[in-house]
């Protein structure tokens, strides 16, 4: 009886937390339809972009592919929560469409102190929201599973606004931050975001749960960041522009090094599990060139530094997953998707990278006026978008804390929030099937003691 009572109490609390969901949504869709009545412009909108706008489309559905397929898919791993994945990057990336369209023109206006007009409504305007969506789900990797469908939906709303804040900051005539491709503003800010708000959550009652096809998933998401990536850094570039040009070259470049360090790395660090290649590492690290050169893509990097910013990006994120995440989760910090090592340190790399190309090559057509302290300017951006980040964060974290049910929700588990299928109930109570994860995707390598016990199968084909 007491087993049935906590059960109908876990029940009742995920439909309040259903219901507050579905209310908030229809009163967001309601003050975005007064918005979009009230305040944007279709009037003019073949004029607000680098190029036309079926180029500006193109560019566009490149970013647009990333946020529902390959960050949806990325996240697929847990083997009971890939409705979760996959439905909730789909809402969060919709969201992000219409709502920081408003935040982010409200911010740039309001720093521009030329007055108010309408927020114009374009392809290209519509792929700057595609920029700071990209940080939104970068946080949702380190709470996947975690988060109850109402504190995602208050942090994203939250998130986009401080994002178009951090945004105006480094962009402002102040800093004036070099950053195309987002390293800083939508890399390095929505991993420390992340990462602050998971350490105030704490770390979760349950463990994720892990399976041979979820990877497989997962490693489809890999591929199509990877293929379109390019997209999202040279996207805000002028249309067929040398910066635009190199911006492609040097991503591909990037990460094809880091693809390549990540699948060696991994081999390295798997050497107690006889060198074989660890799903985790070729599914995120393989991605960290791309993370690392967006701020330096459009520059004089040549090939050469585009590889070795991607070699030392792919090194970095291995090294991350296979003994940084481990160190992190005993400390108490739990990042569900290891954001850290593919967003959060590769964006170091990268941002270290900014400072040393501004430092060699002072080029006044890129950096203008300021292409004598360049270097500088982009070194203090650093810590400003690691502390707003963070005290921000943490800030967002304790008040979705106070929003978190009493009640024992089942977390990593779609069954909560989601109606399922018939064999969710099957693959949910397979015990043997159901192998608990101590950091993202896969365990810590395996002592070669503990393999010798006899106590672990391990077959090759």
């Amino acid at each position: 009886m007491a087993h049935d009572a906590n059960q109908d109490e876990t029940i009742s609390k995920a439909q309040k937390e259903l219901k507050r969901s579905q209310i908030l949504l229809f009163v967001f869709q309601v003050v975005l339809v007064i918005l979009f009545a009230a305040v944007a412009d279709w009037s003019e909108p073949m004029i607000k972009g680098p190029g036309t706008v079926t180029e500006g489309y193109n560019m566009f559905i490149g970013v647009e592919i990333m946020m529902f397929v390959g960050f949806g898919y990325l996240m697929t791993f847990l083997k009971l929560y890939g409705l979760g994945a996959v439905g909730f990057t789909m809402m969060i990336t919709a969201i992000g469409l219409q709502w920081y369209l408003f935040v982010e023109s409200f911010f740039e206006q309001l720093a521009s102190g030329e007055g108010w007009h309408p927020v114009q409504v374009t392809v290209y305007s519509l792929m700057g929201c595609l920029f700071g969506i990209s940080a939104v789900l970068i946080s949702f990797g380190a709470l996947i599973g975690k988060l109850t469908p109402f504190q995602l939906l208050i942090m994203t709303l939250v998130e986009l606004v401080l994002h178009a804040i951090d945004r105006r900051i480094l962009m402002s005539h102040f800093m004036e931050l070099s950053d195309l491709g987002g390293t800083y503003v939508d890399h390095m800010f929505g991993a420390y975001f992340g990462l602050a708000v998971a350490y105030q959550l704490g770390p979760p009652k349950g463990e994720p749960i892990i399976g041979s096809i979820p990877d497989i998933f997962s490693l489809i998401g890999t591929v199509f960041l990877w293929i379109y990536w390019p997209s999202f850094v040279a996207g805000e570039a002028e249309i067929g522009s040398d910066q635009q040009h190199r911006a492609i070259i040097n991503t591909i470049l990037a990460l094809s090094a880091s693809t390549i360090t990540s699948f060696w790395a991994s081999s390295l660090f798997g050497r107690a599990q006889f060198y074989r290649f660890r799903p985790v590492d070729i599914q995120n690290a393989t991605l960290a060139g791309g993370v690392a050169i967006g701020s330096t893509a459009n520059l004089m990097v040549s090939g050469f530094g585009a590889i070795m910013v991607g070699i030392s990006a792919g090194v970095v994120s291995a090294i991350g997953y296979n003994y940084v995440l481990p160190f992190l989760e005993k400390k108490g910090l739990h990042d569900t998707c290891g954001i850290h090592n593919l967003h959060g340190m590769p964006s170091l790399i990268g941002a270290i990278a900014s400072v040393i190309v501004a430092a060699l090559h002072e080029d006044r057509e890129i950096y203008g006026e300021n292409h004598h302290r360049q270097w500088m300017l982009n070194l203090l951006s650093i810590p400003v978008c690691i502390i707003f980040a963070w005290m921000t964060g943490l800030v967002t974290g304790a008040a979705l804390k106070k929003l978190q049910p009493s009640s024992d929700l089942k977390e990593f588990h779609d069954k909560c929030w989601w109606l399922v299928a018939e064999d969710y109930d099957l693959l949910d109570n397979i015990p043997h099937l159901n192998k608990p994860s101590s950091s993202f995707a896969n365990t810590a390598p395996l002592d070669s003691e503990e393999l010798n016990k006899g106590n672990i199968a391990v077959d090759f084909v």
